[in-house]
């Protein structure tokens, strides 16, 4: 037998090359000749091409030059064209691809040395998942560490101590303006009485960095698994178990605000927003659609308002609207009366006249800008001692109370704007008292039942 010496076989054939290995190769179902790869025996290579064969043979074949595009590449034409989501989750897509899909990650190997992985220069096709899983871990160690560096840095700023501050003279009975400078006398009023040592720990939370690295996981996850569904890869390599649900904790443990909250904290906020705060809690809107209504959205005299649409990120000029992110996130929502009279004071005083005017716009009538609104709620959150507490705590708060009234599930989801059942099952779990009521029977029959010697 000499060097290129082959083998033929009916779907392809297996070759010794000069340099002692075995090249298998097969005629693909469209007609091409395609190289499996080079083998130190000629039984390995049989075997690899006696495995193409079967796949043919089972209609599971699939051409693997298809999944040669880079994945970032790949991953950002594949978001812009899709039409089935929002301007604003279009956005956050390219956000999590840039951060943490299309760009070096780091990680520290095992022996110490610093590394970094990049998806996004692999092909679709090298995709596996050992490297899926090594990604996944550099993510949520970098996702961590970066939320800690916030945490730490945030627990050394002014906020904090004057949040402190106002509590201290709120209790001494000389409440201060929950915006604007501390008064000299406060502060020295507070260091005296406290020795300056009584600012409050504001706990990290258990989850810290799993919100990113699970949105990560759940997009590099939808995207394979529309490279599987155009015969771009055989399989989809994401397949870590819960790793699209890691931030299902932080969910469960949102908190909520109290009736005695929602007033101090629309009391903390600019009077122009007080009322958004209450109608937060008494709606359960989601912030983009609460601050896109308009006077042609609210009938006081029928206490609703009626969302159709929400803000859209980077929109200018009249375009500032996308529509709801699914159908069911455009309905009529009946208002208690407090939520309807704050509402009419706060229209009366500062909502322009016509009907696209907005509820809650800046005074030049633009839309009230996510990062305005987030600085305002600082600072209210921190005037009552809830800096735990975020603008979409309220939502929550508010589909917990309804869900308390003993709202059936359509009914909690026609309110909340949910398109599954899902989402809206985890606020009847929250006000689910049947734990207690066991427990209070369990306590019923121990006690007729008492301890004998």
């Amino acid at each position: 037998m000499t060097d290129r010496t082959s083998h033929r076989r009916a779907s392809g054939a297996i070759r010794r090359l000069p340099s002692g290995r075995w090249q298998a190769r097969y005629t693909g179902p469209d007609g091409a000749m395609r190289t499996i790869g080079t083998f130190a025996t000629k039984s390995e290579a049989d075997q690899a091409l006696a495995h193409e064969v079967s796949t043919m043979a089972r209609g599971a074949w699939h051409d693997p030059r298809l999944g040669e595009q880079p994945l970032g590449e790949w991953f950002r034409g594949w978001i812009a064209t899709r039409t089935d989501i929002a301007e604003s989750t279009r956005a956050l897509y390219e956000q999590v691809l840039t951060t943490w899909i299309d760009a070096p990650v780091p990680v520290t190997a095992a022996s110490g040395r610093a590394t970094a992985v990049h998806l996004g220069i692999r092909t679709l096709a090298s995709l596996t998942p050992a490297a899926v899983r090594e990604w996944n871990h550099a993510v949520t160690a970098e996702s961590t560490r970066r939320v800690t560096e916030r945490w730490e840095r945030s627990g050394k700023h002014d906020t904090r101590m004057n949040a402190a501050i106002r509590a201290w003279a709120a209790v001494s009975g000389a409440p201060l303006a929950p915006t604007g400078r501390i008064p000299g006398w406060a502060r020295d009023g507070w260091v005296a009485a406290t020795g300056g040592a009584s600012v409050p720990e504001r706990p990290l939370r258990r989850n810290a960095g799993q919100t990113a690295a699970t949105q990560a996981y759940r997009l590099l996850h939808a995207g394979m698994a529309q490279a599987v569904a155009d015969d771009l890869i055989a399989a989809n390599p994401c397949a870590i178990k819960g790793a699209g649900q890691r931030d299902a904790h932080d969910r469960a443990d949102r908190r909520t605000v109290s009736f005695e909250e929602m007033w101090a904290l629309a009391d903390g906020m600019p009077e122009r927003y007080r009322a958004s705060v209450i109608l937060a809690v008494c709606s359960g809107l989601r912030a983009g659609e609460l601050f896109a209504l308009q006077r042609k959205h609210v009938d006081l005299a029928a206490g609703v308002v009626r969302v159709e649409q929400s803000l859209a990120l980077g929109r200018t000029g009249q375009d500032w609207f996308s529509a709801p992110k699914t159908r069911a996130g455009k309905r009529t929502v009946v208002l208690p009366k407090v939520a309807v009279a704050a509402l009419r004071e706060h229209m009366s005083r500062f909502t322009p006249p016509g009907r696209d005017a907005l509820l809650f716009g800046t005074q030049n009538g633009t839309p009230l800008s996510s990062g305005q609104r987030t600085t305002m709620f600082a600072r209210a959150r921190g005037a009552i001692g809830r800096e735990d507490l975020t603008w979409h705590d309220q939502r929550h708060s508010a589909l917990t109370l309804v869900a308390s009234t003993g709202a059936t599930l359509p009914e909690l989801m026609e309110r909340a704007g949910h398109a599954s059942p899902r989402a809206a099952i985890h606020y009847q779990h929250a006000v689910d008292d049947s734990q207690r009521r066991i427990a209070a029977r369990l306590d019923e029959v121990l006690i007729e039942r008492p301890r004998t010697a």
